[in-house]
C-alpha cells in the first residue's frame, strides 16, 4: 500500500456498502491508530479496525469477510453480489462462549491501544530535564517534525499570478503588436537560514540530553549552524551530519570539550560576531537556547544580544526551564532576553520543543507587529504558541 489513508477511505467505503457503520470519521481515528501500531502486521490491524467499525457483535464476521477479501489476506471469503446480502458463518447455539471471548479480546485490544496512545500523550507533556520518564520521553524529540524558513530570492520566475512583468512585455512587444495576454512574474523562494547556539554550562546539565538530541535533528532536517557554547564557542554540526544512533549520540556530546563547565555566553556570542560567522548571522532565523544564567556583569552578553537582534531576520530565545510551575525570569541574562529577542519560548517538554521547531519555520521576522512583540516578550508568552502556557499552566519545577 503506497498510500495508506487512500487504501484505509476505499477499505471505508467497501464497508459502508455491506452495512458497517464505517464513517469517514471512524476512518482518520483508524488511520491515527495505525500510527502507533505495526501497520504491516494484519493482526494488529484487522483488531484496530474491529475496535473501532464493529458496533455490534453481528459485525465482526462481516468485517472479517470485507478485511480478507480487501487486503487479499485469505480466499475462503467470498462477498455476494448484492450490495445488501452479505455470506457470513452463522455460529452455532454452542459456539456463543467462543464469540463472547473473541468479542471481549477485540475490546481488550482496543484498550490496549488507547493505554498506548495515553502513555504516548503523557509522555509529550513530561518534563525532559528530572523525574522517571524523562529519559524514555526525550526520545521522542528525534520525531519533531521540521520545515525550513523560506526567503525570497532576488530571481524571478513566470507565473499566472504575480506583479506584471514589465520587462517581458517590452521583450514581446518588441517581436509583436499585440499581447495574448499580460506576462506576470512571481519571486523564486528559497531556505532561510538558520543558526543553533546551545549554552552547555553546568546549569544546563539537567537538559543535556534533550539539547543534544534536538540539536541533531534540527541540524540534520534544517541544514542548520550549529554551536555550543559554555566557557568557548565550538562548531559542531559536523558531527551531524546523518542521522546517530544512541551510543553516537553519546559520542557527539562527550566531543564538547566544555560540557557542563562554567558559563562565558556573552563572550562566547561575541566570538561568533567577530569571527567569520557574522555575514552567516545576517537574515538567518538564529535560536539561542540558554536559562540565562551568565557570569560577570553581563555587559559582553547585551552587546552580544543587540548585535544578534540586529544582523539576524528573527532572534528566538528558548528557555527549557521557562515552562516550570512558578518560573520567573529574575536572572540577568533572561531580561536582557526579553530586551532584545523578538520570541521567547518555553522548551520543558517534547510538545515545548515542537513548538520551537515550529516557531523557526515562521515567515514573521521584523515585520512582527508592537502588540505581538508585547505578547512574546514576557512570560508567561507564545500566546496561540505554546498551549500549557497561553492557559497560563506552566510545568514545572
Amino acid at each position: 500500500m503506497s498510500d495508506l489513508p487512500s487504501e484505509l477511505m476505499h477499505f471505508g467505503s467497501r464497508l459502508r456498502r455491506h452495512g458497517l457503520p464505517a464513517g469517514a470519521d471512524k476512518i482518520r481515528t483508524l488511520t491515527s491508530a495505525l500510527a502507533l501500531i505495526d501497520p504491516l502486521d494484519p493482526t494488529q490491524v484487522r483488531a484496530a479496525s474491529r475496535s473501532l467499525i464493529c458496533t455490534e457483535k453481528k459485525h465482526i464476521p462481516i468485517h472479517d469477510v470485507v478485511f480478507d477479501q480487501y487486503f487479499g489476506l485469505t480466499a475462503m471469503h467470498q462477498l455476494a453480489p448484492s450490495a445488501h446480502e452479505v455470506t457470513v458463518p452463522t455460529p452455532e447455539p454452542s459456539d456463543e462462549s467462543n464469540e463472547s471471548a473473541e468479542w471481549d479480546q477485540v475490546e481488550d485490544q482496543a484498550m490496549a491501544l488507547q493505554a498506548a496512545a495515553s502513555r504516548l500523550e503523557i509522555l509529550r507533556t513530561t518534563d525532559l530535564g528530572t523525574g522517571e520518564l524523562a529519559a524514555q520521553a526525550v526520545r521522542l524529540i528525534d520525531g519533531l517534525t521540521f520545515r525550513a524558513p523560506r526567503r525570497s530570492a532576488h530571481a524571478t520566475r513566470r507565473s499566472s499570478i504575480g506583479r506584471i512583468d514589465a520587462n517581458q512585455i517590452l521583450k514581446t512587444l518588441i517581436r509583436q503588436e499585440e499581447l495574448s495576454r499580460l506576462p506576470r512574474a512571481a519571486r523564486v523562494e528559497q531556505d532561510r537560514d538558520v543558526t543553533i547556539i546551545v549554552d552547555v554550562s553546568a546549569s544546563m546539565k539537567q537538559w543535556l540530553p534533550a539539547l543534544v538530541r534536538f540539536l541533531a535533528r534540527a541540524t540534520l532536517c534544517l541544514k542548520s549552524r550549529s554551536f555550543t557554547v559554555g566557557t568557548r564557542l565550538t562548531r559542531i554540526d559536523q558531527h551531524f551530519a546523518a542521522p546517530l544512533n544512541e551510543r553516537e549520540l553519546r559520542q557527539a556530546q562527550e566531543s564538547i570539550p566544555d560540557l557542563a563547565g562554567g558559563t562565558r555566553l556573552g563572550e562566547g556570542l561575541l566570538t561568533l560576531l567577530n569571527g567569520g560567522h557574522r555575514e552567516a548571522i545576517r537574515g538567518s532565523v538564529l535560536v539561542l537556547i540558554s536559562d540565562g544564567w551568565e557570569q560577570g556583569d553581563c555587559s559582553e552578553l547585551r552587546t552580544a544580544c543587540a548585535r544578534l537582534g540586529r544582523l539576524s531576520h528573527r532572534f528566538i530565545w528558548v528557555n527549557p526551564r521557562a515552562g516550570r510551575v512558578g518560573f520567573a525570569p529574575e536572572v540577568r541574562g533572561m531580561r536582557i532576553a526579553e530586551e532584545y529577542a523578538q520570541v521567547m519560548l518555553p522548551a520543558t517538554t517534547v510538545d515545548g520543543w515542537q513548538a520551537v521547531a515550529e516557531n523557526i519555520a515562521s515567515s514573521r521576522g521584523r515585520d512582527v507587529t508592537r502588540q505581538d512583540q508585547d505578547m512574546t516578550r514576557t512570560y508567561p508568552h507564545v500566546v496561540g504558541e505554546h498551549p500549557d502556557v497561553a492557559r497560563g499552566k506552566m510545568t514545572n519545577g
